[in-house]
This record gives structure tokens, C-alpha cells and sequence, in this order.
């Protein structure tokens, strides 16, 4: 048994040397709700809920936050987290990448199979009593242990932490295989059948008098459900996705300009607008991993 530490009074961040995953451990004692936007993550990310009062959105999909709770995401699922600033916020966020695994790559096993091949927005949340009784919250406490400022920065130290992570992955695999973690699925209701149709067709005419026309829904009731179920507008959702798509194929080599049509944008101008926006970086920039 390895308990988790609470906060000790200064927030704590570690990079890899690799970069094949970000840690953080930090609290904020007043959280400006203001200050949580819409995002995705270039890799996957894996967060530990610890104190406050929230919920999180994935693709639409509300998940009330309990703590030592654990959300997965990966690079495809927009989220936002909802919180309120009556409480401390505290958390940690593990994000990585899939250049974390090769020493472990064993006969075509897949870690990550769990994060990244489901439906979107589903299934995202392990509740804190699972958390406990499958060794999750010990598996954290380890990696807190070996990664605290006060612990050595070496290099076994730092592989040893990446066998911590690949257990917590393992870990993943195994309860959603089990009959022991099986969450409810959420029916599909128009708003999900408009989130699936928008991820297919996101080179294509995305305007709100054809979505309103393909689901057979008012222009108005499709804007108002759709921002009350997943907490952003129907344009600012799509253009998440396309800058992610952009993003996706400019590491992929292909130039900006064609980026930006491939992933749907009709002019050059406003993908440049919306990437700077919401990555903070210039389209060549984040060509060049900038």
C-alpha cells in the first residue's frame, strides 16, 4: 500500500526527459471557472479528481466528479471541466503519449486500447470505489512517490515511473474487460447522433440549416440542446474539431493550406483565426510541433 499525499502547500509539475508524459499534482484554492475552456490533448490524458465541486464534460457526456474519481481521454474527445470556485480545486493530470511504450511492446499488445478505441464521450469515468479495490489509488501513490521534488531524477527512477503508468494502463484494459466495470451506456439521443455525425463529416458542409435539415430539428432547438447537453455552441464544437483534425494532418506532413481544406475550413483566413485562437500558435508553428 502506497497512499496518495494530499497537496503540500506548492503545486508540483514533472516532464519526462523524453517527453513521453507530463505530470502535475496542483490545487487551486479559488478556481475561476472562467479559466477551464474547451480542449483536447495532442496525447492521452488521465485525471485524478482529489477535492472541489464539478463535473466534467467529455463529447457531450456529464460525469459528476467524486473524489480520487479518474477520467480517460484521448486525442479525438473535446472536454471541459465545470467547476465551482466555493471550493479548493485539486487534482492530477497524467498526459502521454504513445512514445511512452515501445520498451514495453509485447507480441502486438496495445496499452492504450482502452483510452482510445471507444465511442466517444463513453465511458470515460471510473468511480472512486473502483479507483480503491483495483489498485489504481496505490499505483498513483507509487508514481507520486517516484516523481515528488525531493526524489532522485535519474534515469532508472524515471523508467521505473514508466512501468508504474503501463501497470495503471494494464489496469485500465483489465476493468473495462470485466464484468466488474461495466458503465452504462448512454441512450443516443439526438444530440449524440448530431456529436457522431458532425466527427464523420468534418471536411464536408457542416452549416446549422443542414444539420437542422438531417435531423429534422429547428435551427433554435438544435442550438439550445445541443449547448445545454454538452456546454458549447454547435460552431465553436465544430471548429474544435477541425483545428484538431488540421493539427493531425499537418503532423501527418501535409502544408497548412491544405490542412485547412482538407479539415473543412471554406477560407484560409478564418482556419488561421481559429487555430491561433484556440492552440495559441500560428498554423506553420504547429506544423513544426511548435
Amino acid at each position: 500500500m502506497e497512499p496518495l499525499k494530499r497537496w503540500n502547500g506548492r503545486n508540483h509539475y514533472y516532464a519526462a526527459a523524453d517527453a513521453s508524459f507530463h505530470y502535475h499534482h496542483s490545487r487551486d484554492e479559488k478556481p475561476d471557472p472562467q479559466h477551464f475552456k474547451p480542449h483536447y490533448e495532442q496525447g492521452c490524458e488521465i485525471y485524478m479528481f482529489l477535492s472541489g465541486s464539478g463535473s466534467y464534460t467529455v463529447e457531450g457526456s456529464p460525469y459528476e466528479l467524486e473524489p480520487y474519481s479518474l477520467l480517460m481521454m484521448n486525442s479525438n474527445e473535446l472536454h471541459v471541466l465545470n467547476i465551482s470556485e466555493d471550493q479548493p480545486y485539486e487534482r492530477i493530470v497524467l498526459l502521454l503519449n504513445e512514445s511512452l511504450l515501445p520498451p514495453f511492446l509485447l507480441n502486438g499488445v496495445d496499452f492504450f486500447r482502452t483510452i482510445k478505441f471507444r465511442k466517444l464521450g463513453e465511458n470515460n469515468q471510473i468511480p472512486a470505489e473502483t479507483v480503491r479495490s483495483s489498485g489504481l489509488l496505490d499505483l498513483f501513490g507509487r508514481l507520486q512517490r517516484l516523481l515528488e521534488p525531493s526524489g532522485p531524477r535519474t534515469a532508472e527512477n524515471e523508467f521505473v515511473a514508466k512501468c508504474v503508468i503501463v501497470q495503471i494502463l494494464s489496469t485500465f484494459n483489465a476493468l473495462a474487460e470485466s464484468e466488474h466495470h461495466q458503465a452504462s451506456r448512454k441512450s443516443r439521443d439526438k444530440v449524440h447522433a448530431v456529436l457522431e455525425y458532425i466527427n464523420a463529416n468534418l471536411e464536408e458542409d457542416l452549416s446549422l440549416d443542414l444539420l437542422a435539415e438531417t435531423f429534422y430539428i429547428t435551427k433554435y432547438h438544435l442550438c439550445h440542446t445541443f449547448k445545454e447537453a454538452t456546454g458549447y455552441s454547435v460552431n465553436q464544437y465544430i471548429t474544435f474539431k477541425r483545428v484538431r483534425m488540421a493539427d493531425g494532418l499537418m503532423l501527418q506532413g501535409y502544408s497548412p493550406t491544405q490542412a485547412c481544406f482538407m479539415s473543412g475550413f471554406n477560407t484560409y483566413s478564418n482556419f488561421f483565426k481559429s487555430y491561433r485562437k484556440l492552440t495559441g500558435r500560428s498554423p506553420r508553428n504547429g506544423r513544426n510541433g511548435g
